[in-house]
């Protein structure tokens, strides 16, 4: 590598680094975040591992990562994400190794800058759960496939090996990228070489197998499923360009502009790469051959393809586990296809294409930053806006604040067996329940603080302590809201 293009990766890992550390404590846990610091690490490693195997959806390595960063930096916001930073900012090298193996020095700092600034990679970069690590581990495994295909190698079977299995440790739907691949290598010329590292995956996916279907168990029920199936796949392709939250046009005129206007730009930036890709000739006289960048986007886009249909057909079929953040590492051919057509000419329009690119992804980053509606539930200062307690006191919030209030609060779920006697209080705060909560009879409503843009926290109060009970509020909050104790 030359000097030039040495300082320019770092420049493009230090900018990584800035969108993902400056703002790891802006927002505060989501429900998901809250049970990771709260209830699956545990001091000892052996409790955490139970947790997974019992309570969570994915494999453990990133749970076992996570154990030993937060033993050094602890659970709170920053502790906790500082890991998924970290990881999102590798990203970037990878991305520019993988793109100089795909095509040239050129298309690896293009695939930088876009992994630099991707808002749904800078998204899952500061959040405490196992998506970005998949997303890293899928992005060493296509460098590996590259450099195969162009210099051969056992040592590039390996990176391929090793990529592909630590995707499969960290999350579950990488096997949707990688079992393409692996087919990929089996039907490709001489199969001895490729036959060990493709067995050591496999190896390695069958035996997450009875871990899967443990977690996963008979009863699970996915509130995505919901949702038409084709509605979620187009939210995966709007989230690759606008991030994450909120639902698609469910914010304010701003918000909905921002996401139409993401929305937009993508199809239009799709559209140019697609006209570039097909207009550009195999080779330009007098420039470097183009044939390589083609035959590497043809490649990877139809790698994302099968990625996406595969999971949307099984949905279709019955086994459905179609939610769009599963489909986080999709991404990475994704964005690799936009760098080897943005960045693997110097022609005018594709220049406009790569700026473009950069662009609308910074700007989008920027908005989620500055827009309270575009980030997480604002958990932390909803328990902030409760202050202290005096004595015992009732929440009421809806069910996905369960985790997040009670690691913010101290507080404990108000329910059968050790709170059966019931609790003497004053006071019931009813969190973002819209008047959707009935409070038992001697308290009445005293006061009501909004909390934009989600919340409002409405205060029920008595003249005297009264006992209340969990089945006081049977019924009463029809099945959407949750019941904490907060002493």
């Amino acid at each position: 590598m030359s000097r030039k293009t040495i300082l320019t990766l770092l420049g493009l890992t230090a900018l990584a680094a800035l969108a993902r550390f400056a703002t790891l404590d802006l927002q505060s846990f989501h429900h998901d975040e809250a049970v990771t610091a709260g209830q699956v690490l545990d001091p000892g490693l052996g409790a955490t591992l139970d947790q997974v195997a019992g309570g969570e959806r994915s494999p453990p390595l990133y749970y076992i990562l996570a154990w030993g960063w937060s033993t050094l930096f602890g659970t709170g916001e920053v502790g906790l994400r500082s890991l998924s930073a970290l990881i999102g900012t590798l990203m970037v090298p990878a991305a520019f190794f993988c793109g100089r193996a795909l095509a040239s020095e050129r298309v690896g700092l293009t695939a930088a800058l876009f992994f630099a600034l991707n808002p749904y990679l800078v998204w899952y970069s500061q959040e405490a759960r196992s998506y970005i690590l998949m997303a890293l581990f899928a992005t060493i495994a296509i460098w590996g496939l590259a450099r195969w295909d162009r210099e051969g190698g056992h040592r590039s079977l390996w990176i391929w090996a090793l990529g592909s299995a630590g995707a499969l440790l960290s999350h579950y739907f990488a096997a949707f990228l990688i079992v393409p691949q692996a087919l990929w290598l089996l039907l490709r010329g001489e199969r001895r070489p490729v036959l060990r590292p493709v067995a050591a995956v496999a190896v390695v996916g069958i035996a997450l197998v009875p871990l899967a279907l443990a977690q996963q168990g008979s009863d699970r029920r996915e509130g995505f499923t919901d949702r038409p199936v084709a509605e979620r796949v187009l939210e995966v392709g709007l989230n690759y360009v606008a991030s994450e939250d909120p639902d698609p046009l469910s914010g304010s005129g701003k918000v909905d502009a921002v996401q139409i206007g993401a929305g937009m730009g993508g199809l239009v930036l799709a559209a140019l790469a697609a006209w570039i890709f097909f207009r550009r000739p195999p080779a330009d006289e007098g420039q470097e051959d183009t044939g390589r960048e083609r035959y590497a986007a043809a490649r990877l886009a139809a790698l994302a393809a099968i990625a996406i249909a595969v999971p949307a057909v099984l949905a279709l079929a019955g086994l459905d586990l179609l939610n769009p953040r599963n489909l986080l590492a999709i991404v990475v051919p994704v964005l690799l296809v936009g760098a080897l057509i943005f960045g693997g000419t110097r022609d005018r329009l594709a220049l406009a294409g790569l700026a473009a690119t950069a662009a609308l992804f910074a700007a989008v980053v920027l908005a989620f930053n500055l827009s309270a509606e575009m980030q997480r539930e604002d958990w932390r200062g909803a328990a902030e806006a409760m202050g202290e307690p005096d004595g015992a006191r009732i929440v009421v919030a809806p069910k996905n604040g369960d985790d997040p209030l009670e690691l913010y609060l101290d507080a404990a779920k108000f329910e059968g067996g050790r709170f059966e006697d019931g609790v003497e209080v004053s006071e019931i705060l009813a969190l973002g329940t819209g008047g959707g909560v009935s409070v038992p009879a001697g308290f009445e409503s005293a006061s009501t603080l909004p909390l934009p843009p989600l919340f409002e926290l409405e205060s029920f109060e008595s003249s005297a302590p009264r006992t209340v009970t969990p089945a006081d509020f049977e019924g009463a909050t029809g099945g959407r809201f949750v019941v904490l104790i907060d002493r």
